[in-house]
């Protein structure tokens, strides 16, 4: 008897932990179907505001380019069409021209529908949530082209840091020289970081003002300054150059000349142009032409343009006086000076006919300098290199291509090379360095590297440069300045219809 009397207790308190449990899950149950039922609705809500924006934007867009008033009545009118009405004291319909979202904020001719909404909710006030916020926006514009000016631009799309800013050099954006890079940092095992500037490096705007963009992040930490406009998250600017054709080989340069002494050529430095006897130039030859090599240490030479097979190399301070024209490189690259900071070697561009022979100072190469271009590539064979100005005690002056339009948007002239310094081929990854230690270096015109990445450090010394376009940046300057003065007008194009965010 006993035993069966516990038996029947033992049945009714699991019963009635049983009526406890199932009375908890379904609590449970009904808050989660609640939050579902009221998160469904929300989700509807938010996809009538957007279709509504996009409207109302798409119906303003027609007019934003022409009147604005007109405009913003034709987006209320389609929004309010829709549902939305801003005199609705739980709706808000805001128009915006210019747009304050999205990745074209700022730029005229755009105009931002924005809709917010307060939506009661309907369950899940059990929980002490008595309402929902909804909102969304869309952009629009009617076609137009934009132009986007740059002194920096750095096309590669994922890059962790595309372009990076160290040290505690300064960095000065003349003329509107606005910096941009493309890429969304997806390579980034962090954050996704586009744009960095670290340390006691700082970046000034003088002139115009000047926006430093990414499309994605943009890290600014340390002691130095950002006084350009920070814009993250920024849509990715087009190559203007993409379309460019690489110049034509030229035949094998013509031959050089000693300045201020004599050498027959059958004694020139080995593989470089005018060399006869043993090793001549030739489109497969085993090494680059060095000026500077033992007893030449120290000489100057008159270069013309031409082929230049397996590279330049100018060391222990000679010198290399640049003609005007094309510079192909067929693989070495090019090298001007070394890691001793007692190292003169140059390379100066020259005007036709102009005598070298008592130097030339950066005032006079200022007025008279000669147009050159720098195409570097590499031939069957023979490997690419990279082009790395060291100018620690000397000079690397060059001004940009020129030559006469004669034929207006075609290079049967190679005009359109015009205000180009360096090229670097498409398929050559390799870095070019500029570095202005202790001296100056003043590259003129466009240094175009769309493979590979450009360094520059202006340790102790000035780098001047007038517009870049490279894969990536890195800049690691301390105590140097670095000049971007954008002395050319290349820029980015795109077409901007519909709706663009």
């Amino acid at each position: 008897m006993l035993s069966t009397i516990r038996r029947i207790r033992a049945e009714r308190r699991e019963t009635g932990q049983i009526l406890v449990l199932f009375a908890g899950g379904l609590a449970t149950l009904l808050i989660v179907a609640a939050l579902a039922f009221d998160v469904g609705m929300v989700l509807v809500e938010r996809r009538d505001e957007q279709n509504a924006a996009d409207a109302a934007a798409l119906a303003g867009a027609r007019y934003v380019l022409i009147d604005q008033t007109t405009a913003e009545d034709a987006a209320r009118t389609i929004a309010q069409a829709n549902g939305f009405d801003d005199s609705d004291p739980d709706e808000t319909v805001n128009v915006y021209m210019p747009a304050v979202h999205g990745r074209y904020a700022g730029l005229p001719g755009f105009i931002e529908v924005e809709i917010q909404d307060s939506r009661p909710s309907i369950f899940a006030g059990i929980i002490g949530r008595p309402s929902w916020d909804v909102s969304a926006f869309a952009v629009a514009t009617n076609k137009q082209n934009l132009s986007f000016p740059f002194g920096m631009l750095a096309l590669n799309p994922t890059a962790c840091k595309a372009i990076q800013v160290s040290g505690t050099g300064v960095i000065n954006l003349y003329n509107g020289a606005s910096v941009q890079s493309n890429s969304n940092g997806a390579d980034c095992t962090g954050d996704p970081i586009g744009f960095s500037r670290t340390g006691g490096s700082t970046i000034n705007v003088f002139g115009p003002a000047t926006t430093c963009r990414s499309a994605g992040g943009i890290q600014d930490q340390g002691s130095g300054a950002m006084t350009c406009t920070k814009a993250p998250d920024s849509f990715a600017l087009p190559d203007p150059l993409r379309n460019l054709p690489a110049p034509p080989k030229p035949a094998l340069a013509g031959a050089m000349a000693p300045v201020g002494f004599t050498r027959t050529t059958d004694t020139y430095p080995n593989y470089c142009p005018g060399k006869t006897g043993t090793k001549p130039p030739s489109e497969t030859q085993p090494n680059p032409c060095v000026l500077g090599l033992g007893s030449d240490a120290g000489l100057a030479w008159i270069l013309q343009p031409g082929l230049y097979p397996n590279g330049l190399v100018v060391k222990n301070g000679a010198t290399a006086y640049l003609r005007p024209g094309i510079y192909w490189i067929g693989g070495g690259g090019i090298q001007v000076g070394g890691s001793s900071s007692s190292d003169t070697s140059s390379i100066i561009s020259i005007p036709a006919g102009f005598d070298p022979t008592g130097g030339i100072t950066h005032a006079s190469w200022e007025t008279d300098g000669g147009d050159v271009l720098i195409y570097n590539s590499k031939l069957p064979g023979i490997a690419d290199g990279p082009i790395t100005f060291n100018g620690s005690a000397g000079r690397a002056w060059l001004k940009p291509f020129q030559v006469a339009d004669s034929i207006p948007d075609s290079c049967d002239d190679l005009s359109c090379y015009n205000n180009i310094v360096i090229f670097q081929d498409r398929t050559v990854t390799q870095t070019v360095t500029l570095n202005g230690s202790t001296s100056e270096t003043d590259v003129e015109g466009l240094i175009y590297v769309p493979a590979g990445e450009v360094k520059l450090n202006g340790n102790s010394g000035t780098l001047n440069v007038d517009q870049i376009i490279a894969d990536t940046f890195l800049i690691n300057g301390n105590g140097g300045t670095i000049n971007v003065n954008k002395g050319t007008d290349f820029e980015s194009d795109i077409i901007a219809a519909g709706l663009v965010d």
